[in-house]
């Protein structure tokens, strides 16, 4: 027995759907691709990108991302995997990580967020959410929960201002510290 004419339609629609026609599945078990018209476009992608910003030729700070992303329309860049290393007399004192940022490269001001640290080079330690980076001002700000750690303590809180090298540190609300016991120092003499 032959199929009906529609039956053969009805395959060869079906048939061109699943190979031919996107949104309809590839088979491939991969998302297609979004319209074009959802959300800005992709203009550029640079892969190991650096930023190097110098004040009269002295280095204050070199980011590093994995992969960074210009959109249509943007003025910020996007940047994935990020590292920035503050500099002090041509050394590094200060490192900021995060999975994920912002750079406006006008201000160059920075906006990094997902697993945010800056630890300094004399072992102490910020970790927290999101931070934002003020080229103009070099402070560091955010507004979430904050974990900062020194050799001598721990201090928690909400929201919080520093400078890069964590001499300055400031914990706006819900305050809370630890600071290690001390060792009585020895006496020499009876």
């Amino acid at each position: 027995m032959r199929p009906a004419p529609l039956t053969l339609v009805l395959l060869a629609v079906l048939a061109g759907c699943w190979l031919l026609v996107p949104g309809c599945g590839d088979g491939g078990g991969e998302p297609s691709a979004p319209p074009a018209d959802k959300g800005p476009k992709l203009e550029q992608v640079f892969n190991d990108h650096v930023t190097v910003e110098t004040d009269e030729g002295v280095r204050k700070w070199v980011l590093r991302s994995r992969r960074m992303e210009e959109f249509a329309g943007q003025d910020e860049v996007l940047l994935i995997d990020l590292t920035m290393d503050f500099y002090r007399d041509d050394a590094v004192f200060s490192t900021l990580t995060a999975d994920s940022g912002r750079a406006q490269p006008d201000s160059r001001n920075i906006h990094a967020w997902g697993n945010v640290v800056v630890e300094t080079e004399d072992g102490r330690r910020l970790e927290t959410s999101e931070l934002f980076y003020d080229n103009q001002t070099r402070l560091i700000t955010n507004d979430v929960y904050d974990h900062y750690t020194w050799p001598d303590g721990v201090a928690t809180g909400i929201g919080m201002e520093a400078s890069p090298d964590l001499d300055y540190f400031e914990i706006k609300r819900s305050f809370k510290s630890e600071i290690a016991d001390q060792e009585p120092e020895q006496g020499g003499g009876r």
